[in-house]
């Protein structure tokens, strides 16, 4: 009875103490019949207790093995307390395959991943965002996931929280297993499989696991599903080409001699002249005049991407982009460890990871092309055109996209490894020490194709004969016309690309009793640490600023932080054994961090533990944490990106801003900013803005606050039906000053035209309108500055609610695990004079921007005899736009809410053999579509964009 009891009090404490996140998946250490001590995520103190004062959520290695997902990130990103940011699946934007892990929204470089408790290697934003991707999930024992903050006891990084992979710290035997998905269109196809094996020796003191791994994903482009088939945004470059004649444009008489009368504009459509595959020219049309649509043009219908652009021409260029990323991945793990005496137990790890992901984009888009009117090339049609001109000489500004040289190809072969050593052991007393070293060097080599060398383009079209004398054939921009193997190899550039990452880090902690109080012993851990994170970035010489296009243009990078960290940390127990206090206690924490380029900062926590009886337990505290830049924040190079700003350029002849109560106004603006822009008729001939981007070394850390507050039931009832029911409740609060970010692109754009009061006289010299300026042949945006900044506020809240149930049905056992997250609000503030705006129930056009108001998971297990039945059904709440929030009569769009419904089946065919089976997304939910979005019409890392899906696999143990 006794073990019962103790048993019973280990499960509870496991299962509806954060530990679980009320248990949607439940751990499998529940079942110890013996207290020990046991470390919990968020602090440094083994207690046997095994409580945590924070909401913590612990997925187990089954958990993830049933669900059918065959990646980390893809089965992380389905928990309710992350954001789906950018993952493996990402093509553009792209991280080169890497997946990252993004607590509550607030950018993966605001929360740590820790394997045991310790740093993993980290490969991205200066080495300081791990691939989670990299750790092997065979060897996965369990996933806990704090949401409350733990600088304090982590140190920086740790603002929104921590995701700490358990590990397997032993292995008997051998143990083989293999799993195999595929789409019911028959691609997407996945596989992988992991040989794992290990023992005991020197009289079982010892142990030793090792783990070898492989997996790979076949890549499906977007033209293979039909939401995704279509460009919904913009461009004026065509890969027949295109001519944009800006302010000297030809005369009507001219226009109307070739279109006919009234059929074309002076700048020939909202996206200038087209050029046909013969080489003549043609209207792109004029959204908002039903007489001056697309006209004389003779290509194929499938060049025109119709669904999103039926009364102007926009070229279909997603099909020759990648929706699903190739993903080919090796892991090695090894892990040891020794018990030589009470006092001296060394341990030693060590993870290896190779992966590639080869990404694939539309070919180069290439604009503002100087030509010369003498250029041989030129068709008599357009030359009649040009001719026509107030200023006949002038050169012609030509676009081309390089379909003939090909996609913009970019293949990531990634080197992930890193070796930890130390030892643990008794020192005296109660007090025990932990002191390890750990050492890490992660390597991406990025190799791209389908650049183009500017210089050279113009170098050709600039030549009295085309470039014939320079390549085979010259270069002919306009139509169908092949360009030369020659030509190609003169005007392409492969570039190679190098980025080291190392890390080291030597930490030693000592935890033990201090002194007895009336209520029970404190207990402490004190402890210190080095870390040094070294970055450096080799681009290829053939991407500096100004020489290439197609990937955006690189300069090297380089740095180097260290960190000097003092930390201690004590359980206070404060009263217990009285009314409605079983157990009273508070943990204090603090931390001090020396960085050698922003001196010292302090983090500190203060939380704490009531259990009120049997059925009641509450927990919270408070959090504040330091977060110091990057090395990307702060050293990043100035260079050009191309953000999107889809259909939201404020000069728009149909925008709000333009139909709105300050028409006239807007309109002035845009005249001043461009001939083109002023235009009536304008429409925006790009989805995508030129901007530069860099760091600031003139950066200051983020201060963090963190509170939470919450309760767990554990009814005690007598009753079969309810004695397994458990529930936990814990609301939460983060507030973040001094964000390192940069302005998004919109933001900028539309608060030179007034967006949220920003610019009330409409001066075309306000700091807004002064941050970007419009190409003058086109109007497009160009050289907008998206520098990193400290910005004022971001704050966070909202509520966590879990309940478990489990009861006898039949011969066997049916158990339910719901968890609900409510975001109460996600605001920013970008200055301090600016308003707060709340994001809560918004979905953005960048990666890590989906904050539904509501996000939940049910998970139904049955279990009888050798079989287990699963189904799994997650919510999605709807989102409006983010813009409708700063704008709104924005044209913006926002989502339905979702439901996804997986089904799964185990067999245990032997002892030794277990056999599983599931479909993913059974009612095959398409992706929701909305706009502006991340890519594909969507996000894809929030949407499910394969559909229905197979999953075959099994496991050989012996």
């Amino acid at each position: 009875m006794a073990n019962r009891k103790i048993a019973h009090a280990i499960r509870v404490a496991l299962m509806t103490a954060g530990a679980a996140g009320a248990g949607l998946y439940v751990p499998s250490v529940a079942a110890q019949e013996a207290l020990e001590e046991i470390v919990v995520t968020g602090s440094r103190i083994a207690r046997r207790d095994a409580v945590a004062e924070s909401p913590i959520f612990t997925v187990d290695q089954e958990s993830m093995r049933v669900s059918g997902f065959t990646t980390v990130d893809q089965f992380l990103n389905t928990l309710p307390q992350i954001v789906p940011s950018t993952s493996s699946q990402s093509n553009n934007p792209s991280s080169n395959g890497r997946a990252f892990v993004d607590l509550r929204g607030l950018g993966p470089e605001r929360n740590l991943v820790l394997i045991d408790g310790r740093r993993a290697m980290g490969q991205a934003s200066g080495g300081t965002i791990v691939d989670v991707n990299t750790i092997p999930a065979a060897l996965i024992e369990r996933v806990e996931v704090i949401t409350g903050g733990a600088a304090a006891t982590y140190g920086a990084d740790a603002v929104a929280g921590v995701v700490n992979f358990i590990m397997k710290k032993s292995f008997d035997g051998v143990a083989l297993d293999a799993q195999y998905r595929l789409t019911q269109e028959g691609d997407g196809e996945e596989w992988g499989s992991d040989l794992t094996f290990g023992g005991d020796f020197a009289d079982g003191r010892g142990s030793s696991v090792f783990n070898a791994s492989y997996f790979k994903r076949q890549p499906m482009g977007k033209g293979a599903r039909s939401f995704s088939e279509q460009a919904s945004g913009a461009t004026g470059i065509f890969p027949n080409g295109s001519w944009a004649p800006g302010a000297n444009a030809p005369s009507q008489a001219a226009i109307d001699a070739f279109f006919g009368p009234d059929q074309c504009n002076a700048n020939g459509g909202s996206r200038g002249y087209g050029f046909n595959p013969d080489g003549t020219p043609f209207c792109t049309g004029v959204t908002n005049d039903a007489t001056r649509n697309v006209v004389n043009y003779n290509g194929p219908e499938s060049d025109i991407a119709q669904a999103f652009f039926p009364d102007s021409f926009s070229y279909n260029f997603e099909p020759d982009n990648i929706l699903i990323l190739p993903l080919e991945r090796w892991n090695i793990y090894g892990a040891t460890e020794l018990e030589v005496n009470d006092n001296f137990k060394p341990y030693a790890k060590f993870i290896f990871t190779n992966y590639n992901s080869p990404t694939e984009l539309a070919p180069t888009p290439g604009g503002g092309f100087v030509m010369p009117v003498a250029n041989p090339f030129i068709p008599d049609s357009i030359a009649a055109l040009a001719a026509s001109r107030a200023d006949p000489a002038a050169n012609l500004s030509i676009n081309k996209r390089f379909n003939a040289v090909g996609g913009r190809a970019s293949d990531n072969n990634h080197d992930v490894w890193q070796l930890v050593t130390g030892a643990r052991g008794d020192i005296t007393g109660s007090w025990e020490y932990d002191a390890y070293a750990s050492w890490g060097r992660s390597v991406l080599t990025e190799i791209q194709s389908g650049n183009i060398r500017i210089p050279r383009v113009n170098e050709l079209l600039g030549a009295a004969d085309g470039g014939t004398s320079i390549c085979a054939g010259g270069l002919n921009f306009f139509g169908a016309q092949e360009i030369s193997a020659e030509c190609a190899a003169y005007i392409g550039l492969d570039a190679k690309n190098l980025t080291t990452v190392e890390q080291g880090v030597l930490e030693a902690v000592a935890t033990g009793d201090l002194f007895e109080l009336p209520a029970g012993t404190v207990q402490s851990a004190v402890g210190a640490s080095y870390r040094h994170l070294d970055f450096d970035f080799a681009p290829d010489s053939g991407l500096q600023p100004g020489i290439v296009a197609g990937f955006n243009e690189q300069l090297p990078v380089s740095g180097r932080l260290w960190y000097t960290d003092f930390f201690a940390e004590a359980v206070v127990p404060i009263v217990s054994d009285v009314p409605f206090i079983q157990n009273l206690s508070t943990t204090l924490g603090v931390r001090t961090t020396d960085n050698n380029i922003f001196g010292s900062d302090e983090s500190y926590k203060i939380t704490f533990d009531w259990t009120v009886n049997d059925l009641v337990r509450a927990r919270g505290g408070f959090q504040h944490a330091i977060r110091s830049p990057n090395i990307a924040e702060l050293f990043d190079p100035q260079l050009n990106n191309f953000p999107d700003i889809e259909g939201q350029d404020p000069c728009n002849f149909d925008s709000s801003f333009r139909t709105g109560p300050n028409a006239a106004q807007v309109s002035a603006l845009c005249a001043a900013q461009g001939a083109v822009s002023g235009a009536p008729g304008f429409s925006q001939p790009f989805d995508q803005a030129q901007s530069i981007v860099g760091g600031n070394p003139d950066l200051t850390p983020e201060q963090a606050d963190t509170w939470t507050v919450g309760f767990v039931l554990t009814p005690q009832f007598e009753s079969a039906l309810l004695e397994r029911l458990t529930v936990t409740v814990d609301y939460f609060s983060i507030k973040i000053d001094d964000v390192v970010a940069s302005v998004d692109a919109l933001t900028t754009i539309q608060r030179c035209f007034n967006r949220e009061g920003a610019n009330p006289t409409f001066d075309p010299n306000n700091q807004w309108c002064s941050q970007f300026t419009r190409d003058q042949a086109d109007g497009r945006i160009i050289e907008l500055e998206q520098f990193s900044q400290n910005q004022a506020i971001w704050e966070t809240a909202g509520i966590d609610t879990t309940v478990n149930w489990g009861l006898g049905v039949g011969p066997g056992d049916l158990a339910f695990s719901l968890v609900v997250s409510w975001l109460d609000k996600f605001e920013q503030q970008v200055t301090s004079i600016d308003p707060t705006n709340d994001f809560a129930g918004t979905i953005g056009s960048d990666t890590g921007t989906a904050f539904p108001e509501w996000k939940g998971t049910l998970q139904t297990t049955y279990s009888l005899a050798n079989w287990r039945f699963q189904s799994i059904n997650r919510y999605v709440g709807s989102m409006d736009h983010e813009l409708s929030v700063t704008i709104p009569d924005t044209t913006a769009t926002g989502t339905d809410s979702t439901m996804y419904w997986d089904l799964a089946a185990t067999y245990d065919v032997t002892e030794n053999i277990s056999l599983r089976a599931g479909v993913n997304n059974v009612a095959n939910q398409q992706p929701r579509l909305y706009s502006p979005n991340v890519q594909a019409n969507t996000d894809p890392s929030q949407f499910d964009v394969l559909g229905r899906r197979w999953f075959v696999g099994f496991n050989w143990r012996m």
